[in-house]
Order: C-alpha cells, then structure tokens, then sequence
C-alpha cells in the first residue's frame, strides 16, 4: 500500500498529536499542516520537519496532498471540508461532523458527486472490545441499545454555550455507537438536557437522549456531575444480553430446555485490551480504505456522520420543544433543500 499523503489543518492539542503521530505510521505521510495561528503551525511543523502554512488555499495550492485532517474547531469543519472537496482531496474530519445536519447533508452530497471519500473520527469503533460488544449483540437480537459515559467537569474549552459543545461534545461517541449497532437510522428521538446544573456556564452538562429504531430502542446518557459513575455500555435483547466488562464483553443468553423453561449460559469473551487510543488503526484504514484496498468498516463514513447529526438535531429541537422529533420529517426538509456540486 503506498502512504497516502495528509494535511493536517488545526494544530491545537488534538492536531497537533495526530500529526505526530502520522510521522510514525506506514501508510500514511504527513506532508504539511496548518492553522490560522501561524505560531502553532510553524511550531508543529519545525518540530516535524514539515511544510506548514497559516492559510488552507495556499497549503492546497502549493503541496501534492491526497487527503486533509480536519481537527479545526467544529465550526469550522464544514468549510474546510467542503474546500477540500472541491480541490479533489479526501476528507477525515474530527467528531462531530458539522454544527447542523444541513452541512452534513451537504457534505455527503459533494463527496458522492466529486468521488471523494470522507470519514469522521469516531476511533471507539477501532477498540476490539467494541467491534466484539457490536458483533456479540447481534445473536442476543436487541430490544435495548445503551451507552454512557460520564466525563466529570470537562476542560475550559468544552464548556461553552453552543448545542454542540458541552458533555455533548463527548456523547456524540455513544450515539454514533448506538446507531452502529443499531444499524440503521432511528425513527425518533426524545432527549432531555440540563445547563448549569453541574457548572456555572452555559454549557450543556447533562444528556438523556432516547433513539426509537421501531423494534427496539437506544438509550445515551451521561453527566459532568457523574464522575466516578461507571461507564455502561450494554445490549438486552430477546435471546439474551451482552456487555462490556474489564477483560472483554460478557454475554448472557437464555436457552430453551426440553422441559419447557430456559437455561442461562454466561461467557465472557476476552479481547485485545488498548489502553492507547486507536487513532492509528483509523488513520491507517482510512489510507487502506481510500486506494481500494479494504471496505469502509469499521470506519464512520461521511453518510454515518450525517446519521449522528440528523440525531444531534434531533435532540436539539426535542430538548427546546419537549416533545419527540422524527427524523423523517428533518431529511424531507434536507431533501428539499437547494444543492449546487
């Protein structure tokens, strides 16, 4: 496979790491990086020994790139991304993809038109444990989809008033997670939100979103007021249950007897245990990914990004409403929105 040739635009905590990262992968070349604040950019790119620019159409006009890293503030990903869409270049955008699904669908638009491959950063799903927890919750054949996760008070920099940002900022991962397994879209969601119940800021510190599939359901919660709290990440289903333990998952499931009742039969399934983040894994199968030489999976694509957003809009308009939003009637609104490639 030859290395495929990155920018990396953003080159705060998180771009910065990754662009040090890309440095130490086969697959991947990091040819220049980024960011309006020139000082961050020339830091970066002497310690890497790299190319590196204060403006993105001059760093797009003057390398030989491939693909881009976006790790921007996410207000900014939707013009960055759609730029480097129109120049020809891939797209691996961090989480979450836009700030509304109106740039999400806009963006999956473009790239199908321009055939260009993009993803998202989700990298929960390059953790064996979770791509076993997914795989294992199928035979249970579910009836309850649920993940949480509780950060305590986050950084400075999450703690601001956007819908975006706050504990949502961190959930986004549980509910691309949920709709993974899950498969498919929900029909509706119903979400309640808290500000200022944890922080004296105006950021959101609480999530409880309810995502209706029709056949079973998805449940995402978590709190900055619960830390300590444990993380849970579970399936109940017809047949039986699994969930994520300390050395794997732990599946439950109830088999018929010939006398009429049902037996339980618990295992728990070891997998590979990361404690380091898999960026790495990501990053090298989006470049396997990009030159033909595996599927997507388990790769969030651009159109699964836009599934997390139709629901972060979701969860938006039932949390300012109170009442349950269906996704249908968000994509009919989309679908008729004007569209220029």
């Amino acid at each position: 496979m030859d290395a495929l040739r990155f920018g990396v635009v953003g080159c705060g905590g998180r771009g910065a790491s990754v662009a040090h990262l890309m440095t130490q992968l086969s697959g991947v070349e990091l040819i220049a990086v980024c960011d309006v604040d020139e000082s961050r950019a020339r830091k970066v790119g002497e310690q890497l020994n790299v190319l590196y620019f204060r403006n993105f159409d001059d760093m797009l006009a003057e390398t030989e790139i491939d693909a881009v890293y976006v790790a921007t503030a996410v207000e900014h990903h939707f013009s960055i991304a759609r730029r480097a869409i129109l120049d020809g270049k891939h797209v691996l955008l961090e989480k979450m993809m836009t700030t509304s699904a109106a740039e999400a669908w806009e963006l999956v638009r473009l790239a199908q038109v321009r055939g260009i491959c993009g993803a998202i950063s989700y990298q929960l799903r390059f953790y064996p444990v979770f791509q076993k927890w997914r795989e294992l919750g199928q035979e249970v054949q579910p009836l309850l989809i649920i993940s949480s996760r509780n950060p305590g008070i986050m950084p400075p920099n999450y703690l601001r008033p956007e819908p975006w940002a706050g504990i949502i900022d961190f959930l986004t991962h549980d509910l691309d997670l949920v709709l993974w397994v899950a498969g498919k879209e929900p029909e509706s969601v119903f979400a309640t939100v808290t500000r200022n119940a944890v922080t004296e800021t105006e950021a959101i510190d609480t999530l409880c979103a309810t995502l209706e599939f029709g056949d079973f359901t998805g449940l995402v919660y978590g709190s900055m007021g619960g830390w300590g709290m444990p993380s849970v990440h579970a399936i109940m289903g017809q047949k039986g249950n699994a969930r994520i333990v300390s050395n794997g998952v732990e599946i439950n499931k109830w088999l018929p007897t010939p006398s009429g009742t049902y037996e339980r039969v618990n295992d728990v399934v070891s997998t590979e245990i990361l404690r380091a983040d898999t960026t790495d894994r990501m990053l090298q199968h989006f470049s396997a990914w990009v030159q033909g030489e595996t599927d997507a999976q388990p790769l969030a694509t651009f159109e699964d990004g836009l599934r997390v957003m139709l629901v972060h809009e979701a969860i938006w308009m039932s949390w300012q409403s109170g009442q349950t939003v269906h996704l249908e009637d968000i994509r009919r609104k989309l679908e008729k929105a004007s569209f220029s490639p």
